[in-house]
């Protein structure tokens, strides 16, 4: 069976919780990722997505100007958004569990953690990459 540990990304992108709802933003779109960890420290606390900032940003169509949308996304900030239930998944998880996981949960992503350390992360298209990769072969 494979582990996590064998398909996790260890490239860990995250921001801090006085992290502006439109830097996760420009981070996500520049990083063209759809997860940003959000850390105290070296502490996992939260988890925000490129959904939830779509959700709490307001509409284009509010009677507020750009610059008014602008400012309230620079003053609101990722703490106050983010996921702090966060389903986590360790290094020697399965990736048939984690998929269970994900399932049952409705979730796109598992932080992976070691301890209480964050080491990775798997995501939906891990997943598929892997159901692939496994129908390619037989």
């Amino acid at each position: 069976m494979t582990q996590l540990s064998e398909i996790m990304n260890r490239t860990l992108v995250t921001v801090d919780t006085h992290a502006s709802l439109r830097q996760a933003q420009r981070i996500l779109d520049r990083r063209n990722i759809r997860h940003l960890f959000v850390m105290d420290g070296k502490r996992l606390i939260g988890i925000v997505t490129d959904r939830d900032l779509r959700k709490a940003a307001p509409s284009s169509k509010s009677p507020l100007t750009t610059s008014e949308r602008e400012e309230f996304m620079d003053e609101l900030k990722v703490v106050e958004v983010m996921l702090r239930k966060l389903i986590t998944a360790s290094p020697s998880t399965t990736v048939r569990e984690a998929a269970k996981v994900m399932i049952r949960e409705k979730i796109g992503c598992l932080p992976v953690v070691e301890g209480k350390t964050l080491v990775g992360i798997v995501t939906e298209t891990d997943l598929l990459e892997i159901l692939v990769r496994g129908e390619g072969t037989s």
